[in-house]
């Protein structure tokens, strides 16, 4: 009785294709899985499925599945509903479409021409004032103005550093060479 029992121990299922090789839309896209397994998937290719399945259910492409000779068409979330990472590929479908709307809305935006017109008058705006402060400061010159400011010294904390003075703001080159501004300063 007992060289019965381990007879019927070593005879084991034959190899058959991998689950994911039955999957397909109508216009031919596959996961592209050839293997052959004695198990519902090769290692690894309920993954391949899942991310198939989201990915032309984000499209929105029909999914068509061929087992022993029977092709079922469905939507992608009706096919993986019968496994066990079902609720995963529905909520990676409805990521994917909320990903697509956000998309769609900022390059909607981004070619808004109000925004067009509102970036081009604020560069306009720009190029004037730019222009009006050069128009200034050559009349400034023109009528013996200094546009130079005077270096001063003053004392910063313990240090005393050379710089400018402009109202009440002190501006100069700390010792790392970085160009510093403080309020706190004590001319020397």
């Amino acid at each position: 009785m007992a060289a019965k029992t381990t007879a019927t121990k070593t005879v084991q299922a034959e190899p058959a294709a991998c689950t994911c090789s039955q999957f397909a839309t109508e216009d031919g896209r596959t996961t592209g899985c050839a293997a052959e397994t004695k198990r519902l998937f090769a290692p690894g290719h309920d993954a391949k499925l899942k991310s198939f399945l989201i990915r032309m259910g984000a499209e929105g492409v029909e999914i068509v599945r061929t087992m022993d000779g029977i092709a079922s068409s469905a939507d992608a979330s009706t096919h993986a509903a019968k496994f066990a990472f079902g609720h995963m590929v529905a909520a990676g479908i409805t990521r994917a479409e909320g990903k697509a709307a956000a998309k769609a809305q900022r390059e909607a935006a981004k070619n808004d021409p109000a925004k067009k017109a509102a970036k081009k008058a604020l560069q306009q705006a720009k190029q004037a004032m730019t222009q009006a402060l050069d128009e200034a400061k050559t009349d400034a010159g023109e009528r013996g103005y200094k546009l130079q400011v005077d270096e001063v010294k003053a004392k910063v904390g313990r240090w005393v550093r050379v710089g400018t003075v402009e109202g009440d703001t002190f501006t100069y080159t700390d010792a790392k060479g970085a160009t510093k501004t403080t309020t706190n300063f004590r001319l020397v």
